[in-house]
């Protein structure tokens, strides 16, 4: 499997997850296939900066469709649009009500933590910084977020061997979902539980499509996910954003 071919995947499991989302938030399969998608894109992140001819082109391609993807992203993702004056257009644009970043944002600083792992000989500063990257994750609200950065550090220092990668995936899975599994153990009668980290558990299906890649580019779609994510969230914002307007008519 070459990775154009792991891109289109991806961008497929990825529509179907935000049509889910966006459109039919009740049609829970459709999110249990999208949870297969994001560790693709994080892997390839892994292989693209093995691969890159410049660290710094390649981290500015991802800041600039950050950038563009963020009022799609706001469109499609946004609760309630309620745009009065500049300041609350601004507001919308990083994600209004509460804020929220783009996947892009997430994909650079898991690029950039990539970057200090490989480059930096100091374990110390290494450590320090990340910890710094993933708390901008966080703070900035980041898609997938600190869990994100994990997963896009694990593929790239566990690339290459299957096994460490499963059982590191495993591992940031639990790590990350730990809470949520505590909960529903020990559930009590009549509390109210996020089951969400149930289905994020189908993200390590994503293995079975990156175990195939066999480390060919395939046709050139280098640019084909850049546009496609910005666009299909623009879409599904309007269709959104209509299907709103009709039910208040």
């Amino acid at each position: 499997m070459t990775t154009s071919m792991l891109k289109f995947i991806a961008c497929i499991l990825m529509l179907i997850d935000h049509i889910g989302a966006v459109l039919l938030p009740r049609v829970i399969i459709l999110r249990m296939i999208g949870r297969l998608s994001f560790p693709i894109f994080a892997y390839l992140i892994a292989v693209g900066y093995s691969k890159t001819n410049s660290f710094y082109r390649y981290l500015y391609r991802l800041l600039i469709f950050a950038a563009a993807s963020q009022l799609p992203f706001s469109l499609a993702f946004s609760e309630q649009i309620k745009i009065h004056s500049f300041f609350d257009f601004l507001s919308f644009l990083m994600g209004s009500p509460n804020l929220h970043l783009n996947i892009f944002f997430t994909l650079s600083i898991g690029l950039i933590a990539i970057r200090i792992w490989d480059k930096w000989e100091s374990k110390f500063f290494k450590i320090i910084s990340i910890l710094a990257l993933v708390i901008i994750a966080e703070t900035f609200n980041t898609d997938y977020g600190l869990y994100g950065v994990a997963i896009i550090l694990a593929f790239y220092i566990f690339r290459e061997s299957k096994v460490k990668l499963l059982i590191s995936q495993i591992i940031v899975y639990l790590v990350f979902n730990a809470s949520g599994i505590l909960l529903y153990v020990f559930e009590t009668q009549g509390n109210s539980i996020n089951h969400s980290w149930f289905i994020q558990i189908l993200s390590i299906l994503s293995l079975i499509f990156i175990f195939k890649y066999n480390g060919k580019k395939g046709k050139n779609l280098k640019y084909a996910f850049y546009v496609f994510y910005p666009m299909h969230l623009l879409i599904l914002g309007i269709i959104k954003v209509m299907v709103d307007i009709n039910k208040i008519l």
